[in-house]
């Protein structure tokens, strides 16, 4: 991730009391990510207000003299508070410091965002000048230098004009002539990523500028970083190791997407492609229930709809997306897989804003505004109606192999801020999905069916507070989850359903009590109350690991059962970040405790007249963690992880008919090494090497005949490794894309403890995108994407089952064949059109599929399993449609 911190030493000379800002700035380059202490400082502050220090009656500038302030700086731009860093004399020290206190500012932002910072400021009283001819131009030189002060030369400054100069030898630059007004500055040179700032120039003053590389802001949390504009992350630095960036306008143009920023993480590296008609987030071979997804702290059950065609939150409304598929630091847990975390934009927007965007898949809008200056709020939803397009213009029947979601969502947010740095909100959270699919059969016996229902909501409260050197969060949550899956083969029938109260809390405390130490203490608390009903084939629905066929006849053995489960969590965690060689080195310690309690209403099978007996089951897990990043030079940066992760039973699998009231937590150990390259100044490369080892999984009871409450046992074991590269061409110009690469191997143990590949194992996965500014509004983006299929058990022959006057298949080595690979190119063209200072048109035109590739998604067999066939996902899909925002 690209950190630039610019500190800005501006002098007016005039005839009149002056001041300087001054701050320190380093540009480590994209490969090199902050600290977790720190956000991205992408303005500094600019004076906009000077008033001059009164002086006691009798004292006179003779000469000019310079008094250096500490002067704390808040978010709306104000002067919180000023010291004396170093005197200009008794006389005019407290006259200097009190008019600086009433100083404007327009504020600094750190990641987009207005917030407070500490400066130091150079007040200068002069001399009275004599008259002059106003003058109609401001000169502009100054010098650009590194953190040591070295002179940095062929150093281009550039304003908007077109005018522009290059440093010597001495770092100096000059142009003595500039139109007054403000103007954007652009700095480009060798040895750093080009970074800009804005001046404001006035007739007859000479404005002096030093332009150096480190400025140290207001630490912000790793939690709470607010972005210029939405950012996807796959693992960013602090206690994260390999970091990938992408600003919402570049999320929005990747073809395939449809303006979903969320969606751009699919399209990183590490994760791996979902089937059609799923929405499961696979990433380095972990089960899609063992990644773990939170909004703002809110753990949600799924990241994007059935189907996976949208996210369940809406891109108006998010600052940040974050993927670690491993490896992360101790704030978060109960889970041995990926972390997923969405940050939700700050609602600080004066007047009202918003969005309507229409096209085939779905319909959204959003809402944003502000009350008064204490007061905001932000409403947003979707709603799809692919189905019905579909069925307008094509007659194939899409959904009887490849399931068409309907989805809703909707989200409500209020926020109030009694002071400064402080922020009280309400907020909601809700998803709806159901998807049915059908094959109909001449022979009523051979007709299959399956329908899926998911819903959850949210509601949570949230108070933060910020002042200069700490961070409190707190935010409790409630809701509610419910799932029902039921299928169908001919006139067998099987049905799971679940109905869960989520309670939870996240409280986080950052501070930094020192320039090298960051220090990050919370509490992570959930529990869930769970009631479940499943009845039908005891092998309905089919467990990874299974060794079977797609729609091979189930067991006619069936039975039923009523159950609850209580899983209670409260685990306390605390990080460190030591920094001993300031950003040079940073060592990132972390340890979680995770105490859990399972309770289960039931140990065995139900049986009339005999009350049914529960369980209560009390597990400690001790979780260190550990990272460590070192920019090993301006142009390359080593990184390096460990973390031990636990998790909970699922409360599916704690029956006493189909699974096992006392299983316990699964266990796993992630290892990460990587480094990131500067190549040059718009071209990176970022590799990462990982190994993770599972134990603990739960897989069925190899034995024919279990005892009862043991039809699930805790004997699986798990691996998972591979190397990832990222090459990204930042946006220069008009143009920005990158190609992502993954080379993953996952296994699973089958009963005999020999290893086997993981039934959603993909060994090799590309994604090469890009995007070009057309000008005039116009825009044209592509991508490619390729990835192996996943593993299946061959059938090498089929006898006859009596039970249904049919053939039932006999397999060959466990998923030892693959379905073919997978790929597809998607294009996206687009037209914006501005009618107003902050309105816009966008319409667009995203073709996914381009070629109508048949890409295979599932292996079939005919009635006797002689042949083979696949069934295949979406053929081309042109998706038009436009957004209107204002």
């Amino acid at each position: 991730m690209k950190r630039l911190i610019l500190t800005l030493c501006v002098a007016a000379v005039a005839s009149s009391a002056e001041g300087v800002a001054r701050a320190d700035a380093k540009d480590s380059g994209t490969s090199a990510a902050p600290a977790a202490s720190h956000g991205v400082l992408t303005k500094a502050p600019r004076l906009k207000h000077f008033v001059e220090a009164e002086l006691p009656e009798g004292v006179k500038v003779l000469s000019k003299v310079a008094v250096v302030l500490k002067l704390s700086i808040a978010a709306d731009g104000s002067v919180s508070a000023a010291e004396v860093a170093e005197s200009g004399g008794a006389a005019y020290d407290e006259p200097a410091r009190l008019a600086a206190l009433k100083l404007a500012f327009e504020p600094a932002e750190i990641d987009g965002v207005p917030s407070a910072v500490r400066i130091t400021y150079r007040y200068e009283l002069s001399p009275a000048a004599k008259a002059q001819v106003a003058p109609t131009t401001a000169h502009f030189t100054g010098q650009v230098h590194d953190q040591g002060g070295k002179p940095l030369a062929g150093v281009r400054v550039e304003l908007d004009t077109g005018e522009s100069a290059v440093s010597g030898d001495d770092g100096r630059f000059d142009m003595p002539e500039v139109a007054p007004g403000n103007h954007p500055v652009m700095l480009s040179g060798p040895t750093f990523t080009p970074i800009g700032t804005e001046e404001t120039f006035q007739a007859g003053k000479t404005y002096d500028a030093s332009y150096e590389v480190q400025v140290t802001a207001v630490a912000v949390g790793a939690e709470e970083r607010a972005d210029f504009e939405i950012v996807v992350v796959a693992t960013r630095l602090g206690s994260k190791v390999t970091a990938t960036e992408v600003s919402s306008e570049q999320g929005a143009r990747v073809a395939g997407t449809g303006g979903d920023v969320v969606k751009v993480v699919e399209n990183l590296p590490g994760v791996a492609r979902s089937t059609v008609g799923s929405g499961q987030l696979v990433v380095w071979g972990a089960g899609g229930q063992d990644t773990r997804v939170y909004v703002d702290g809110v753990r949600v059950p799924v990241l994007y709809h059935e189907g996976g065609f949208r996210s369940i939150v809406h891109s108006d409304l998010v600052r940040s997306v974050e993927l670690q598929p491993g490896g992360y630091g101790s704030s978060f847990g109960r889970g041995i897989g990926g972390l997923v975390t969405v940050g939700l934009k700050p609602l600080d927007e004066k007047g009202l804003h918003g969005s309507v965007q229409l096209d085939a898949i779905d319909a959204s809008a959003s809402v944003r505004g502000s009350i008064n200056d204490k007061w905001h709020f932000a409403v947003a939803g979707r709603r799809s109606h692919l189905d019905w397009v579909l069925k307008r213009f094509t007659s194939d029947d899409v959904g009887e192999f490849v399931p068409i979601p309907k989805y809703w969502d909707g989200q409500a947010r209020v926020t109030y801020a009694p002071r400064e740095g402080e922020t009280l909100e309400l907020g909601s959270l809700t998803s709806s999905d159901r998807i049915q699919r059908s094959l109909v059969a001449s022979d009523p016996a051979e007709s299959k069916s399956e329908s899926k229902a998911t819903d959850f909501s949210r509601v949570y409260f949230r108070y933060r507070r910020e002042t200069e050197k700490e961070t409190s969060t707190v935010t409790p949550y409630i809701g509610v989850d419910h799932s029902k899956i039921v299928s169908q083969f001919g006139a067998l029938p099987a049905e799971l359903r679940s109905d869960s109260n989520i309670y939870g809390l996240r409280a986080n405390y950052q501070t930094s009590p020192e320039s090298w130490l960051t220090v990050n203490v919370g509490l992570d608390a959930e529990v869930s109350v769970s009631s479940l009903f499943r009845g039908g084939s005891v092998l309905t629905p089919p467990r990874e690991g299974d060794v079977r066929v797609f729609g091979q006849l189930p067991p006619d053995l069936v039975n039923a059962d009523t159950w609850s489960v209580t899983v209670a969590g409260l685990a306390p965690y605390v990080e460190g970040d030591f920094a001993p060689l300031g950003d040079t080195l940073h060592l990132i310690p972390g340890f979680r405790v995770e105490p859990q309690v399972v309770q289960v209403s039931r140990t065995t099978p139900a049986q009339p007249g005999i009350p049914p007996v529960g369980a209560i089951r009390e597990d400690m897990a001790l979780d260190p963690r550990v990272a460590l990043r070192w920019n090993a030079t301006d142009r390359i940066t080593a990184k390096a992880a460990f973390g031990i992760y636990h998790q909970p039973p699922q409360a599916e699998d704690l029956t006493a008919v189909f699974g096992n009231p006392k299983l316990g937590p699964a266990t796993a150990r992630h290892y990460l090494v990587g480094g990131a390259f500067r190549l040059t100044k718009p071209l990176s490369l970022e590799v990462t090497s990982f190994y993770s080892n599972s134990s603990g999984l739960v897989v069925r009871n190899p034995l024919a005949s279990p005892a009862a409450g043991a039809a699930l046992v805790q004997t699986g074991q798990g691996r998972a490794y591979g190397t990832q590269f990222l090459l990204r061409y930042d946006l220069v110009e008009h143009f920005f894309g990158w190609l992502s690469a993954s080379l993953i191997r996952s296994e699973r143990t089958d009963p005999d403890g020999s290893w086997r590949l993981f039934d959603f194992d993909q060994s090799f996965v590309f994604t090469a995108l890009g995007s070009y500014d057309l000008g005039r509004g116009f825009e044209v983006g592509s991508r490619f994407r390729y990835s192996t299929g996943y593993p299946r058990t061959p059938v090498y022959a089929a006898s006859i089952d009596e039970r249904v006057d049919g053939y039932s298949p006999m397999f060959g080595p466990h998923n030892s064949i693959r379905i073919p690979g997978f790929y597809s190119f998607d294009v996206r063209l687009a037209k914006r059109f501005k009618f107003a200072q902050k309105s816009e048109f966008e319409l667009y035109l995203d073709v996914q599929n381009v070629t109508n590739h048949s890409n295979a998604e599932e292996i079939v067999y005919n009635y006797n399993y002689t042949k083979r066939a696949y069934i295949t996902g979406l053929p081309i899909l042109p998706v038009v449609g436009g957004k209107l925002t204002w």
